[in-house]
């Protein structure tokens, strides 16, 4: 079987100017997370699927007794005539796992935006790497032109400041878009987690106020008061394990670790 991406559509979906916020598995789950908040808040409906060969050779077990492939999703927001443009949100289990498959499903995704969609502008969303976590996260930023950046000049992203590569979809998607003629920006959520509601919040207050929405983050502290009651839960076990054994700093010695990473 040769390598391929599919993606299915339902019949009969409508879009208007639609723009595309892009919530895949990453760094801090930031991405993620952001996706799938959206799609409660705005109570979008799932309208494609995405399945590739790329992705790993796993099936998920549901609680129906059934299986499905591995897939990324297409859920569809309608919003009001004030914000001009209706809402995709693509969010999924995984990103495919191989150098070529990043570039075949990213291809296959911005092509399906730009060619079946209409689409005019992307929103990619990941994690930026940090070694203190925060409650509150900066959000570094980086876009297909400079009149973009001038455009978010008022937001809280920061551009010119983020360092190294992008990894996977975040990046490669907006790389995509600029060679297409669409315009678009990756937005990091600064996080030190596995899981970072924190981070995803500030993402989220970006969004909002750009897009024109009202979004409720109370899920997302009830997330985060979860997460770091697990850590501190964690830390303590790691302390009465090693307290009054040996040296300052390091295992044994009884002092409390500063972070978990």
């Amino acid at each position: 079987m040769l390598a391929s991406s599919t993606i299915h559509t339902r019949k009969n979906f409508r879009l208007n100017d639609p723009i595309m916020i892009v919530g895949l598995p990453g760094l801090g789950s930031v991405g993620r997370l952001v996706a799938k908040h959206m799609i409660k808040e705005l109570k979008a409906k799932r309208f494609a699927t995405l399945t590739s060969t790329y992705f790993p050779h796993n099936v998920v077990m549901l609680k129906n007794g059934t299986v499905r492939l591995l897939n990324n999703r297409f859920y569809l927001a309608h919003t009001s005539k004030s914000i001009g443009h209706d809402i995709v949100i693509l969010t999924g289990d995984t990103q495919a796992i191989t150098q070529r498959g990043q570039y075949a499903v990213n291809y296959k995704i911005a092509s399906f935006f730009k060619e079946r969609l209409k689409g005019s502008f992307i929103y990619t969303i990941g994690g930026y790497a940090s070694q203190h976590e925060s409650a509150t996260s900066n959000v570094y930023a980086n876009a297909t032109s400079k009149r973009i950046v001038k455009e978010f000049s008022n937001s809280r992203a920061i551009f010119g400041e983020s360092r190294g590569t992008i990894v996977g979809s975040a990046g490669m998607l907006i790389a995509y878009a600029k060679s297409m003629g669409i315009d678009g920006i990756c937005l990091m959520g600064e996080t030190a987690l596995n899981i970072d509601p924190n981070a995803a919040k500030s993402v989220i207050k970006i969004l909002s106020k750009r897009l024109g929405l009202k979004m409720d983050t109370s899920d997302l502290d009830k997330l985060a008061n979860t997460v770091n009651t697990q850590i501190k839960e964690l830390e303590e076990k790691m302390f009465s394990n090693i307290q009054g054994i040996g040296q300052p700093g390091l295992p044994g010695s009884g002092e409390k670790p500063s972070y978990i990473r």
